[in-house]
């Protein structure tokens, strides 16, 4: 029988990146969605999204959220009102809805979500990522944060998968992160 996870019995929990590996006063941190409802091959997910939401904002001081979830994936997991409910309680959010099985449809909004992130990290806040599981897409995002820290692309993934377990382990989701670092680099000299 599969285990039954809730915000009470089981708290969310965060894999965090402190200052010196962001190479930013500020932290990222790694997490799965919040309030999730849903069942996957190891447990059943019951959760509170004002429970789990309190938690990130007064006991892990998250001030940015950056959702990366689609739409139709927040209904489907019982959270559609997941940003409206941080932001009233002062988390400020992003949503940058990324295809869970590939990778950013647009580079000029992938820029602007990592800006939103590094300039929050910039002034010492913590940034949260999350997709559903917290792993390909929250990887993704947090390592093109370490490419705009000037990590190379190679050892972004690498630190990232250090401090998230499981994470980044999808090709298409290390293309992205490859795929920024071009641009980046490119729009450099432009």
């Amino acid at each position: 029988m599969k285990p039954v996870k809730t915000s009470v019995n089981d708290p969310i929990t965060v894999d965090f990146m402190e200052a010196d590996v962001v190479r930013a006063p500020g932290r990222i941190g790694m997490t799965i969605a919040p309030g999730k409802q849903d069942e996957d091959s190891g447990a059943i997910w019951k959760r509170d999204l004002d429970v789990d939401l309190a938690r990130l904002k007064n006991e892990l001081a998250v001030s940015k959220l950056v959702c990366l979830l689609e739409t139709e994936e927040m209904a489907q997991l019982g959270i559609p009102d997941l940003l409206q409910k941080a932001n009233q309680l002062g988390i400020e959010t992003a949503h940058f809805p990324v295809d869970d099985n590939g990778k950013p449809e647009s580079m000029e909004q992938f820029k602007q979500t990592v800006s939103f992130a590094t300039t929050a990290l910039a002034k010492g806040e913590t940034v949260l990522i999350h997709c559903k599981g917290g792993r390909g897409r929250t990887g993704m995002l947090a390592a093109a944060c370490l490419v705009e820290q000037g990590y190379e692309p190679e050892e972004a993934i690498k630190t990232v998968k250090q401090y998230r377990e499981g994470a980044l382990t999808v090709e298409i989701k290390c293309e992205a992160v490859r795929d920024y670092a071009q641009s980046y680099t490119k729009s450099e000299f432009h």
